[in-house]
Order: structure tokens, then C-alpha cells, then sequence
């Protein structure tokens, strides 16, 4: 703010020496301004003797966990930080380490709340997650994606990338109609939004709508045929439609766009081993494994190479004990040890094995009791390979082949002195492999 000067020859005031105008000054003793004071002062010493009342007022208001509690007492975030954050994660995405990224995408969208590119990546990339999860731990991280997609959506409801994601999120959750809704809304907002028809794409197929799921991934192709989701959404179709090679060259081209992706990775090894490039198969796993070398689905998808399509029931089985000492509840790899061990005539691991599938909820399957029950037949013991030969017995329907196997583990049974057969440990003898799981 500058002085005027009036007139020539005056002298020019200082700005030290300058005086703001006095303000006419009301009686200091106001009692209304007395009484405010009071009460804050009052106000201000209750909360300082309660702090347990206030604490648990505050956490009953922002439980924890949420994002308001997360944020209480933490620096706040500018959108400058969110920046950096979203760079993070591009260099994690680009090195292959999904769980890094999607909590730098998180950061940054916490930093921007307005900003739907943050929590549309996160959702993106948790979906990617999921394709290397089962059971709870898949389907906690489903609902995280579902959560970051419709925080998309309350940052622009205009943004068509929200309702594209949260529609391929329902597809993944077994609610395809519910995502092709998302997907239609989507497309409405945005027609050229390539990874809308995408996505579209791949609801439609798990709709058996082949056709049209067709014609709607030639879209999104000719949208955008350098997009990493378009050209793995189009090896799913393809992988679908039973045109392996062709799946196998969309895989190759995904991953040629983001080399280190660990679910393009695993998508592109199970498309391998189908195709009889077994190495390969073996190679893509082993990449994804030395990435997430706990994580217990790749040591089993290396487990069902080794055995279903290499022939290899020791390299087998080690994968699937070691997918097992990652994960005690995965069933699969117990599945697999069981039959493997039968095969190896290692009866009392495979007793063992099957027990666990069995405890792991697989109580009515009737290949697993018919096993189970074969099992106790062969270590003798016959009190326990009744049961659970009568309760197959009446699964099997007109199964002729496990019909007779479980008639022959009557007929042992019903001998005086039922004969124990080799009851040794998974080094047996190697066998053919059993038909695969479905």
C-alpha cells in the first residue's frame, strides 16, 4: 500500500513512519465478550481433563481404519505429493510390483480425492492382483477394487473410466449382468473409450454372448490396439473360444507392452503349456514366482505343469508341497498330492492328503471318497474305508469306472485278513499322471 504525497516541495512520509487511522474503541468491559471468554475457557479445560471422553468420541465418529481416522494427525497431503505418489507407482507397475503400486495409487488419490485417475488405477491394479489370488484373500481384494472404483465414480460421476472398471469388477465378483450395466453406462458417456468395450467384451463372454462379445473386442482394438488391457481382454476371448494361438499372440503382445506383469505373465505360461511349449510355460511362472515367491498359486500352477503336461510326478509333487507350506488351506495342491501319492502307491500320504481336502470343506466330492476310501482299503484299514466307500458308492451314479474300483475295495474288504499293500512315502515309484482336475 503506498502514502500520496499532496504538493510539490512536501516532504515524503516514511513507511516506518506511518500510523493506521484509530478506530473509536468500545467499552472494555463488554459482558457478553466476558462471558464467550469464560466459556472457551471453561470449554477448553474440560476437554483437557477428559481425554478418554473425547478420544472415544472421535473414534466412534471416524472408526479405525477409515480414511478420515488414517488421516487425523498426519501431515495433509497437496496434489503435488500426489504427483510424486503417481510416479511411484509407475515405477512399481513397471518392475512388476503390484502391491507397491496400488498403495502408491492409493496415497495419490487420498492426496487428490478429485482426481479419478488415482483410484481408477488402483482398482485396475487390484484386479490384476486378484488374477494371482483364490478363495478369501481373492475375493477381500475384489471388494478393495470395488471400493476404489466407486471412489472413481464420486470424484466424476462424468468420467466413464469409473463405471468401466466397477463393470469388469461385478464380472470378476460372478455379477456379469450387473457389470454389463456399469459397462453400458460407461460406453454412453464415452463411446471411444477403448477399455470400455474391453471389458464389455469379456462380460459378454462369461454371458456365452460369443458373437457379440466378438464384434465388441474388434472395437475396442480398433480404438486402441497398443492398450495392455485390450490386448489381454482379447486373449481371454480368444483363450475362450478355444483359438489358443491366437490367445497366445495377444498375451505376447500385452506383454510386450508391460514386460513384467505378473498376471499377463501367468495367463501367457497356462497358454504356453497348452500349446506344448512347456519351457516356457515353466519360464513364465518362474519369473512371476521370483517376484512373489510366496505366493502359493504359482507354486501349484508349476506343480500342474510338471504333472499334466511334462510327465514329471516328482517335480510335481515338490511344487505341490511347497504351494502347501505357503498355504496349509489351499486345497488344490492337496487335491493334486492326493492323487499323485495314490499313483506313486504312497497310501498313507495320500490317506493324509485326502483327509486334509476333506477338512478343508471338500466333504462330497466322490473322487475324493472314493480315493480316501481306496487308501484305507490298501494301508488295511477297513473300518474307515467302508464309510466312505458307501458314501461314494451312492455319488457315483452310473460311473462305471469308479463303480468297479470302489467294488473291488468291497471285495478286499470282505476277505478274512485284508492285506495291506505299500504304504511307504512320496519317494514310491513314479507313475503315469492322473487326468487333470477341472
Amino acid at each position: 500500500m503506498g502514502i500520496p504525497i499532496h504538493g510539490k516541495g512536501r516532504r515524503r512520509r516514511s513507511y516506518a513512519d506511518y500510523q493506521p487511522p484509530r478506530r473509536h474503541q468500545g467499552p472494555r468491559s463488554d459482558p457478553f465478550r466476558i462471558v464467550f471468554y469464560i466459556l472457551l475457557i471453561g470449554a477448553a479445560l474440560w476437554v483437557y481433563l477428559n481425554p478418554d471422553v473425547v478420544r472415544n468420541v472421535f473414534a466412534a465418529q471416524f472408526p479405525k481404519g477409515s480414511p478420515v481416522a488414517s488421516t487425523i494427525g498426519q501431515p495433509t497431503a497437496t496434489p503435488t505429493q500426489s504427483v510424486d505418489y503417481a510416479a511411484q507407482a509407475k515405477q512399481s507397475l513397471d518392475a512388476g510390483l503390484l502391491d507397491d503400486a496400488i498403495a502408491n495409487y492409493h496415497k495419490a488419490g487420498q492426496a487428490e480425492p478429485n482426481n479419478v485417475e488415482y483410484p481408477f488405477q488402483e482398482a485396475r491394479l487390484l484386479i490384476y492382483r486378484a488374477a494371482l489370488e483364490y478363495g478369501e484373500q481373492y475375493d477381500q481384494t475384489i471388494q478393495d477394487a470395488e471400493d476404489a472404483a466407486n471412489r472413481a465414480i464420486l470424484a466424476d460421476p462424468s468420467d466413464a473410466r469409473g463405471h468401466a472398471i466397477l463393470g469388469k469388477i461385478k464380472d470378476w465378483s460372478d455379477h456379469p449382468e450387473a457389470g454389463l450395466s456399469e459397462l453400458q453406462r460407461a460406453v454412453e458417456l464415452d463411446p471411444d473409450l477403448a477399455i470400455a468395450h474391453s471389458y464389455m467384451a469379456e462380460v459378454l463372454i462369461d454371458l456365452d454372448r460369443w458373437e457379440q462379445a466378438q464384434t465388441t473386442i474388434d472395437k475396442a482394438m480398433e480404438l486402441d490396439p497398443n492398450s495392455v488391457d485390450v490386448r489381454r481382454d482379447n486373449g481371454y476371448i480368444l483363450e475362450s473360444l478355444g483359438d489358443y494361438a491366437s490367445a497366445q499372440t495377444q498375451y505376447e503382445a500385452a506383454l510386450q507392452l508391460a514386460p513384467n506383469l505378473p498376471n499377463i505373465k501367468v495367463a501367457l505360461g497356462r497358454i504356453y503349456r497348452v500349446n506344448g511349449d512347456f519351457q516356457s510355460a515353466l519360464d513364465q511362472f518362474s519369473d512371476v514366482e521370483s517376484l512373489y515367491p510366496n505366493n502359493a498359486l504359482i507354486a501349484y500352477e508349476i506343480g500342474r505343469t510338471y504333472e499334466t503336461y511334462v510327465g514329471d510326478p516328482n517335480s510335481a509333487a515338490e511344487a505341490y508341497e511347497h504351494s502347501v507350506e505357503l498355504d496349509e488351506n489351499f486345497v488344490s495342491p492337496w487335491l493334486r498330492l492326493g492323487m499323485l501319492y495314490y499313483m506313486q502307491e504312497s497310501y498313507a500320504d495320500s490317506a493324509s492328503a485326502f483327509e486334509k481336502v476333506m477338512e478343508l470343506g471338500v466333504e462330497d466330492n466322490v473322487d475324493v471318497l472314493y480315493q480316501l476310501g481306496l487308501d484305507y482299503v490298501n494301508i488295511g484299514d477297513c473300518a474307515k474305508a467302508i464309510p466312505m466307500l458307501t458314501k461314494a458308492r451312492t455319488l457315483a451314479e452310473n460311473d462305471d469306472r469308479i463303480l468297479d474300483a470302489i467294488n473291488n475295495g468291497f471285495e478286499t474288504c470282505s476277505e478274512p485278513t485284508p492285506t495291506p499293500r505299500k504304504t511307504g512315502g512320496s519317494n514310491g515309484s513314479p507313475a503315469p499322471s492322473p487326468t487333470p482336475a477341472k
